[in-house]
């Protein structure tokens, strides 16, 4: 019966932490001539003082390299047009990587558009949402995780007590 119930619980335990993991997102704010990167987990939760690599277009050692700040922010000045990797490792287990494709226009002065067969594009820009959880919510399915094991295990006593009866 309590091997049932620590089971359950360390089972419970093992798959919020997989439910409630969460991966590095990113926002890249293309200004001449500079590229501001800005890491992190949630709207409230930057990558701080995290491992960045910058790799030129073709390139096989880093272009740059340096740490977030406190915002989780970073920048680094390309030279050159083509497809840029930025990894970012925060050396505690998050580690993910975005290209970041650098066109003509922005070394010009010119609004950053790119062409596809004539037709001018606007500028890839990131999603403004994020499908973090607010920790209210955290919180209530924690008690309720809490709440729910607890009533299973008196259930299965007063069941237990009744056969023995």
């Amino acid at each position: 019966m309590i091997r049932t119930l620590i089971l359950l619980v360390l089972a419970s335990l093992a798959f919020s932490n997989a439910a409630m993991a969460h991966a590095i997102r990113f926002d890249v704010d293309k200004h001449p001539p500079a590229v501001k990167v800005h890491a992190y987990f949630s709207a409230t939760s930057p990558l701080v003082d995290a491992r960045v690599q910058v790799y030129a277009p073709e390139g096989e050692t880093p272009y740059q390299s340096g740490r977030t700040d406190l915002a989780g922010h970073f920048a680094f000045i390309p030279h050159e047009t083509g497809q840029w990797i930025l990894e970012v490792d925060d050396e505690r287990g998050h580690r993910d990587r975005t290209v970041i494709n650098i066109t003509g226009g922005f070394f010009e002065d010119e609004p950053l558009e790119e062409q596809v067969e004539g037709v001018p594009v606007a500028p890839e820009t990131p999603p403004q949402t994020t499908n973090e959880i607010p920790l209210v919510y955290r919180i209530i399915f924690g008690l309720a995780l809490i709440f729910g094991l607890t009533g299973i295990f008196y259930g299965m006593r007063a069941r237990q007590s009744q056969k023995n009866n």
